[in-house]
């Protein structure tokens, strides 16, 4: 009698395939494992005792050994999968990720589809955040596609983890906190946040800020190390100075430094409208707007150099 050790992502049949050359050895291995049943999952590193003079297809299992194969298949589930929730988001990751992660918190039902043959991960959000956790347990050949089906309102949403390579957000969502570190992608998808006063986009890169403007209640906006042109850096400035209408003051950290200098902008003949002509004569704008800064000072760290209203 010999003795098997299983490996990762095989299952029954696997087994039988490597060691008899066909999945009729099956038979074999229930005889000999008196545990063991069709419906076992089989756990990596456990032994299975076969009879190791009994062969079905020599020729398949000598080919498996000199092409060193050894079926691993694992289990697969098929689609289509069933919601409850709707549609919300939908995030592009490398094909190469293996294991990803994000962090969550807040109150409703979150339902993940990893975008892999993995069953749908329901997750009741609670006060604390929650981290999840996955390996994906098959491979594409291009990007994958993992999909968020909610109504659930986030306090915080992480997912620096991801490492995604795109972001669609198909309905409005509510998010206190948003964090989404390292990564290099369109910020467009941010429009719909709903509620969020503080994002940590540190170490992003993106080729336009100004769909973050659209985040009136925001209170902290965090671009420390992004990597960003200093004309894109102007954009979203001059956009937040000459679209201000309703919204929070706000401390903007940047080590991008915008162009210009910080000095009072020449106005209109006209319409006495400011003509701001550089992201620094936006900041200097609306820290001298005084009903701008009535409920609190707006506050831009650059670089470790702070202008604030004076």
């Amino acid at each position: 009698m010999g003795k098997y050790k299983v490996i990762a992502g095989q299952n029954i049949y696997d087994v039988a395939q490597h060691l008899y050359g066909s999945i009729e050895g099956v038979v074999d291995l229930l005889i000999n494992n008196s545990e063991l049943s069709f419906d076992t999952v089989l756990v990596a590193g456990s032994e299975l005792v076969y009879s190791d003079d009994f062969i079905i297809r020599a020729d398949v299992v000598a080919y498996n050994e000199l092409h060193g194969i050894t079926p691993a298949n694992g289990e697969r589930h098929v689609y289509p999968k069933v919601f409850t929730q709707p549609f919300t988001a939908a995030i592009t990751l490398d094909a190469a990720a293996i294991t990803v992660w994000c962090s969550v918190s807040g109150t409703g039902l979150l339902e993940i589809d990893w975008g892999d043959n993995s069953d749908t991960e329901n997750v009741l959000l609670t006060e604390i955040p929650q981290i999840l956790t996955h390996t994906f347990d098959n491979k594409v050949r291009a990007s994958r596609t993992m999909r968020w089906f909610t109504d659930a309102r986030f306090k915080t949403v992480d997912w620096s983890g991801l490492r995604p390579r795109s972001l669609v957000l198909l309905r409005i969502m509510p998010v206190e906190e948003l964090t989404l570190t390292d990564a290099t992608l369109s910020l467009e998808a941010l429009r719909l946040l709903s509620g969020a006063y503080q994002l940590n986009l540190a170490g992003i890169a993106t080729s336009d800020l100004t769909p973050l403007a659209e985040s009136r209640r925001l209170m902290t906006l965090d671009l420390s190390a992004a990597r960003l042109k200093p004309t894109v850096v102007d954009g979203y400035l001059i956009n937040l100075a000459e679209h201000y209408g309703n919204r929070r003051n706000c401390t903007v950290i940047l080590s991008a430094t915008p162009t210009g200098v910080y000095r009072e902008p020449e106005r209109d003949a006209e319409s006495g409208r400011y003509r701001i002509g550089s992201g620094m004569e936006a900041i200097w704008v609306i820290l001298h707007e005084e009903t701008w800064n009535e409920g609190g000072a707006w506050k831009f760290i650059i670089n470790d150099m702070t202008y604030t209203v004076e």
